[in-house]
């Protein structure tokens, strides 16, 4: 929480400009406003009574580029969510953004004196906040680190997680746990802090929605959440909670970033909870090619959550069968290839292939002698099988 001084300072600044005055953490959650104006519009409504302006408000404001700025700007008016135009002046000390001073003005029209009041009432803030900032900073890093340790695969440093946990007394008591992995995709390094904020948001939705304990954590890459329950936690449900998450990154996100998210099945003990994060974080990379998404559930990878775990850089044309090279030179349509996918993956049950193709038996007998004469397999070998059925499942990976 920052300091009374802060308040005192924000107070003082809107008294003078006899304008509504706020001061934003990074990732545009509200820590001091002053009083109304009568220049308030429904953003800063919304924020003072819910201590929150809404994703859409975030997602403007980080869109607008502020958590790089090195100067004051305006952030424009967005009338579509009621916002008026902002003054703000990143917070900085030594380089790093403690919080966004912004300053309310509808006709975009403040006065040389009155920036030069801003800024230098900015500076002060900033000497206050970084005191408090670094304090908050070092909490929420040690609780990242907790929860990423815990998730880690070393079995050392899960062990003293786990001993952290306890000795703060935030040890959750349920003993079924289930991991969702927050993935970014697309951030660019100007977005960065951008996406940070997004993760978050998405992780404290997360945990207001959901019965049991939330333990989260943002990532470099995204961010992972244990769901902490008495008994085992529905598919549905973290299917849906997950799916919120997501929501909630998308909108603040507001189309600079994608995000999707995997699931991992249910375990006993958080001393397991690796395990399902493991699981988790594999089914993001499922989607586009496997799996649609934007929420995917590990359990339902089958082969592709082997393949999944084959690093990126040796997929290529080379781990495809020669057969299959064959059937797509004689095949252009895929009609025969979709044919063979249909009989593999319903194990060689031909009524139950041709009940997936919609096609009559015979048709389907007639379409696997000619990826026979094709290719040269023979169906009728275990081995081949496999060979194929993985290869189909790798062209996937490869060109969706």
């Amino acid at each position: 929480m920052p300091s009374d001084r802060v308040q005192q300072l924000v107070d003082a600044l809107a008294e003078r400009l006899q304008r509504s005055v706020v001061v934003d953490d990074p990732q545009v959650r509200m820590l001091v406003t002053s009083r109304h104006f009568g220049d308030e519009d429904d953003v800063r409504v919304r924020a003072v009574l819910q201590r929150d302006a809404g994703p859409a408000a975030v997602a403007h404001v980080l869109g607008s580029g502020v958590a790089s700025w090195r100067q004051a700007g305006w952030i424009p008016a967005e009338p579509s969510i009621g916002m008026h135009p902002r003054w703000c002046v990143p917070l900085r000390w030594q380089g790093e953004l403690l919080g966004l001073l912004m300053v309310i003005d509808a006709a975009s029209a403040l006065a040389d004196d009155e920036v030069a009041v801003i800024g230098s009432a900015a500076g002060e803030l900033a000497a206050v906040l970084v005191g408090d900032r670094h304090a908050a900073d070092a909490a929420t890093a040690a609780r990242d680190a907790v929860v990423t340790a815990l998730v880690g695969r070393d079995p050392a440093a899960r062990t003293a997680a786990r001993a952290e946990l306890a000795r703060t007394g935030a040890l959750p008591t349920g003993r079924h746990v289930r991991a969702v992995v927050l993935a970014l995709d697309g951030v660019a390094p100007a977005d960065t802090e951008h996406g940070r904020a997004a993760v978050r948001r998405g992780l404290v939705a997360m945990t207001s929605r959901s019965a049991g304990t939330v333990l989260g954590a943002v990532t470099d890459a995204g961010g992972s959440a244990l769901l902490v329950t008495a008994g085992p936690t529905e598919d549905a449900t973290v299917a849906g909670l997950a799916g919120l998450a997501v929501a909630e990154v998308a909108a603040v996100a507001a189309g600079r970033f994608g995000c999707v998210a995997g699931t991992g099945p249910a375990v006993e003990g958080l001393d397991r909870a690796w395990t399902s994060h493991r699981q988790a974080e594999l089914a993001t990379r499922a989607v586009p090619r496997l799996a649609p998404g934007p929420v995917v559930d590990a359990d339902g990878l089958g082969v592709a959550g082997v393949l999944l775990r084959v690093p990126r850089e040796e997929w290529d044309e080379t781990a495809l069968p020669v057969e299959l090279a064959a059937l797509a030179a004689g095949d252009p349509q895929g009609r025969l290839t979709d044919t063979l996918t249909a009989w593999l993956d319903a194990g060689g049950n031909a009524p139950a292939a041709a009940d997936a193709l919609r096609v009559h038996r015979t048709t389907l007998h007639h379409r696997l002698d000619r990826v026979r004469e094709l290719t040269g397999a023979d169906l009728d070998d275990g081995g081949t099988r496999l060979r194929l059925h993985l290869g189909l499942t790798v062209a996937r990976l490869l060109d969706g």
